[in-house]
């Protein structure tokens, strides 16, 4: 087993997971546990940071790295006031029954916080289980990782995220209905409502994107900002699908991000605005030629 929030799966979790995996054997099986909501959205009077991946988001990731089974915990008040020892014991042994923990050497638990390496050496034998360090350099690429992510996707630089990731940064929502002004341009966009709030939205552009859904995976670009040329408009998800002609509404349609290609501007009118549309949609189609498919 190995515990943790593992906030979009990235590179740095998947060295951990990959341990975990090594470390199962013919009689055991490999557990990740985790909480959903992040704990700090319940102990920190200050705002979260934006989640990589949504609950959905983590479980699959998580289940594609080959982990037999994942175990989410909905993170309480009550679950952060359980000390350490009553948490091993009642959650983890009694319930899960613990064979070996892989562990940070700086993780902490329980609501004395003492929930640490140490303290799991401490009781290991009391309670028949192991525990195994994930050694330093990993916990750094993974606190490092995240903070980057993060970073790359406010700033437009998505082959950065998708480095730290080792896979598309990516959000999904639902198809609604918008002011349908692109079907008159000739650049009908699907307009995504993306459910969970607390999801990170890159920064507002122009992008070449994987777009998938009922119709497979085709290639396409997204407009994420407020469409300055069009009067009245406000911010808004939309994702214009090449070569698709279906109506899309109330499906879910899931977007990976490959590349920025530019700012939103302002045109003079709508006819600046196609000849514009009509150059972004060849970047994209240039970009996404020597990007492999999700």
């Amino acid at each position: 087993m190995s515990i943790g929030t593992f906030d979009g799966v990235h590179k740095g979790h998947q060295l951990i997971l990959q341990e975990l995996k090594k470390q199962t054997d013919a009689q055991n099986v490999s557990v990740v546990f985790t909480f959903w909501p992040h704990p700090k959205k319940i102990l920190s009077n200050r705002p979260s940071p934006k989640l990589l991946s949504t609950l959905e988001e983590r479980l699959a990731l998580i289940e594609k790295e080959g982990i037999d089974y994942t175990v989410v915990v909905p993170f309480t008040k009550e679950l952060s006031e359980l000390s350490a020892r009553s948490f091993v014991q009642e959650v983890l042994v009694n319930k899960l029954h613990l064979h070996k923990i892989i562990i940070g050497y700086d993780h902490r638990f329980g609501n004395d916080r003492t929930g640490d390496l140490g303290f799991l050496k401490s009781i290991s034998s009391e309670f028949n289980f192991e525990v195994q360090e994930i050694p330093a350099h990993y916990i750094e690429q993974t606190a490092v990782s995240s903070t980057k992510i993060r970073t790359a996707l406010a700033e437009h630089e998505c082959q950065e995220a998708t480095q730290h990731l080792g896979h598309y940064y990516s959000i999904a929502g639902e198809v609604v209905k918008g002011k349908q002004l692109g079907r008159t341009l000739g650049y009908p966009t699907a307009n995504l409502k993306v459910k969970d709030v607390d999801k990170l939205i890159p920064s507002d552009g122009i992008y070449a994107v994987w777009a998938e859904g009922s119709f497979g995976m085709r290639p396409g670009m997204m407009s994420i900002g407020n469409n300055p040329t069009i009067p009245g408009a406000t911010h808004s998800i939309e994702v214009h699908i090449f070569e698709l002609n279906e109506d899309l509404y109330t499906q879910e349609v899931r977007v990976y991000f490959v590349e920025y290609i530019r700012a939103e501007l302002k045109f003079s009118g709508l006819d600046a605005l196609i000849d514009q549309l009509k150059k972004d949609e060849a970047a994209s189609k240039h970009i996404l030629a020597n990007h492999p498919q999700p």
